[in-house]
């Protein structure tokens, strides 16, 4: 065999004991290749001789055994082990919908092996991509290692990828200075890219790739185009480095012959599919891919849900949606007071804020004066993003801080309202459901959010990219509601909420609320329907407890007193978690003493439709008579229902689900009790 051409002949790292310094001595001392090698190393035949050291190494040449070098030489020099078998290599580049193996997906793979460039698209048959992948001796990428071979390895469920001998061009041109992204490489070496691609980039593929899916044949081929200058160039920039670089520094004394870079045509016949193949793929991307149904959020269809793209700015540009069954009303505020107003006229059951509404654990500000600044800028959710290939801000970065305050001082003023909020975000939204996002094209994230059934004059007139951000953060709500999501978030700080196509089992299947004025039954009927198959769990429970710790007294009056220092404190929201914390995990719940708008929210936002309230009310006259026959003085109970801790309850009654009036006896009630059960198992029956 003629070896001359193939850089293996002259490579001696594979030997065990040759160094790269020591390789260098041989070639400088002229011993160039293997033969020369085995000459002066190779000892004289006699009974006590050590191996041969060389020949396995002439003999994986001849039977073109690429893994005998796989396994001895180093990474960096696997060049030498694709110009050795160039028939053999596979140059391989992906496109993706984005950079999640969680959430995006391959939609081409685009490949040159033996100078021929083919492409594999979604939906087709993987055979033909499989069987050239297992042919192969080595992969040749740019930043495979970190992201196609990953993304490989998921898509085709193996590690086959991964485990393949690669040449990653990034770290072979990092070698040498190179360390600019492909694109700009490449036109720095002198790859000039034809003008219908050459200002073409990831962001682009996206939108080529959904542009695609909704109906233009031609992105589909303007996309593998892109591709195949991809992988094209991938060949110009390996020679480049090879003989300009390589054969210089490493192989002074050797002239390769073989380039990869040449006359590799595009075949559109055999490459660009037919009319029939589109309609088959864009069928199989709906039916296995992006196969979510709005018909499983029609349980959210009946409520009402306000979407915020909020600005960090009172004076920049807030988008806005109203989104009722799958009519998306779209608007733009620019002041606080704008927001609120919008909120108080269409009195939504739901508001879905794009912004961090709380701080990250440890911190008490969102300045960078804080004192307890240490604690970080990143908060659970952001974290987690970032580990599933999803970016978003980090709450505290400074660019952050103002959206970040706004966002809660706004949270906290809706819930105060009695309004139920929950933070989104539509970027990650957009991926979960397969939206292509407004910075991929925000007419495509138009069509997306058509094609997935949403409707409005937002469809055919002009929007702003805020006003579709808003729709998604809308319709993150609507999935919040159905239970098809995902809550990111630590209880020390709020939850991010993301959507998910699998229906989530909530902890509680039922948390029933007992509200109304004192000395109306709350606590019979609490302890009625916890002989039902409920916990029963009270707010002064949790009050009690903390008093006790701190050794103070736990009469009634230190009760309400206590519960209106937490709220007028502001911390309603930590007392509902404490609540929380101090249940078990029984199925069904029932909790007694609900008496501000943010206790009814705190609980609508741990899970929208497993939460009911019952408002409880009865004549005045027989609740204070009640009130009387435990034992205390008359004067006492208007003293008790005029304590601002009482001040709030009757707001509760317009957010009830049920309302009972209490005025007859025990059995009347007990009868009124096993009615709304009775009607909470129809309803529960039902969703």
């Amino acid at each position: 065999m003629d070896y001359k051409n193939m850089p293996l002949f002259y490579s001696f790292q594979q030997i065990n004991g040759v160094s790269a310094k020591k390789e260098r001595q041989y070639w400088s001392n002229g011993i160039e290749d293997l033969y020369d090698l085995k000459e002066v190393i190779s000892p004289q035949q006699s009974f006590f001789s050590e191996p041969d050291i060389v020949s396995p190494s002439l003999d994986a040449l001849a039977r073109k055994d690429a893994d005998f070098f796989v396994e001895r030489l180093d990474k960096k020099y696997y060049y030498r082990i694709a110009y050795s078998f160039p028939k053999d290599v596979m140059f391989l580049d992906i496109e993706t919908t984005g950079l999640s193996k969680i959430y995006h997906y391959v939609t081409l793979i685009g490949w040159i092996m033996n100078g021929k460039y083919d492409c594999w698209i979604q939906g087709m048959d993987r055979d033909k991509f499989l069987n050239a992948f297992n042919s192969a001796k080595i992969i040749v990428t740019y930043n495979g290692t970190l992201f196609d071979c990953k993304f490989l390895d998921c898509l085709f469920q193996t590690n086959a990828f991964s485990e393949k001998p690669h040449l990653d061009l990034m770290f072979l041109c990092r070698r040498f200075g190179l360390t600019n992204g492909q694109k700009k490489i490449e036109k720095g070496l002198g790859f000039i890219r034809p003008d219908q691609v050459a200002e073409s980039d990831g962001k682009e593929a996206v939108a080529l790739w959904y542009s695609f899916l909704f109906g233009n044949r031609y992105a589909l081929d303007k996309l593998i185009t892109y591709n195949y200058y991809d992988v094209l160039g991938m060949t110009y920039i390996l020679d480049w480095v090879v003989f300009n670089r390589i054969c210089i520094d490493e192989f002074p004394k050797i002239t390769l012959a073989k380039k990869f870079y040449g006359n590799i045509d595009l075949n559109r016949e055999s490459v660009f599919p037919s009319e029939v193949i589109c309609t088959a793929i864009r069928k199989y991307v709906k039916n296995s891919i992006s196969n979510f149904k709005r018909e499983q959020l029609k349980r959210s269809f009946p409520f009402r849900v306000i979407g915020i793209d909020l600005a960090g700015k009172v004076s920049s540009r807030t988008g806005m949606c109203l989104l009722v069954n799958s009519e998306a009303k779209t608007m733009v505020a620019h002041t606080d007071e704008d927001i609120i107003e919008a909120v108080e006229t269409y009195r939504p059951d739901l508001i879905s804020i794009d912004a961090p509404l709380s701080l990250p654990k440890g911190r008490t500000s969102v300045y960078d004066d804080d004192p307890c600044r240490s604690a970080g800028i990143l908060r659970f959710s952001e974290r987690e993003l970032k580990k599933r290939g999803v970016n978003s801000y980090p709450a505290l970065i400074r660019s952050m801080q103002m959206l970040t305050q706004r966002g809660i001082d706004l949270a906290d003023l809706f819930r105060h309202k009695g309004y139920p909020v929950i933070e989104c975000f539509p970027g990650a939204a957009q991926d979960v459901v397969q939206l292509p996002r407004k910075r991929t094209d925000q007419s495509l994230l138009k069509k997306g959010l058509t094609e997935l059934g949403i409707d409005g004059e937002f469809r055919k007139s002009s929007v702003t990219h805020d006003e579709l951000d808003a729709i998604t953060a809308a319709l993150v709500g609507q999935f919040f509601i159905s239970g098809f999501y995902e809550p990111l978030g630590i209880p020390e700080e709020n939850d991010m909420i993301i959507p998910q196509k699998e229906y989530r089992q909530p902890k509680h299947k039922l948390i029933i609320g007992l509200a109304g004025p004192t000395a109306t039954g709350k606590t019979v009927a609490g302890e009625y329907i916890a002989n039902k198959g409920f916990e029963y769990v009270r707010y002064s429970l949790i009050i009690e407890r903390d008093l006790r710790k701190g050794y103070s007294r736990t009469t009634r009056s230190c009760l309400r007193q206590e519960g209106w220092t937490l709220y007028s404190g502001h911390n309603q929201y930590n007392l509902n978690k404490e609540l929380l914390d101090y249940a078990s995990d029984s199925r069904n719940m029932v909790i007694d003493g609900m008496r501000h708008h943010e206790d009814y929210t705190f609980w609508k936002e741990q899970g929208f439709l497993n939460f009911l309230l019952i408002y409880i009310d009865s004549n005045y006259n027989i609740r204070k008579k009640r009130f009387i026959e435990r034992g205390n003085d008359s004067n006492t109970y208007d003293e008790v229902i005029r304590h601002p801790v009482e001040s709030n309850v009757e707001l509760l009654r317009r957010k009830a689900d049920f309302v009972l009036d209490n005025n007859g006896t025990l059995n009347q009630l007990y009868d009124e009790l096993d009615d709304v059960l009775q009607e909470i198992r129809k309803l529960t029956l039902n969703g």
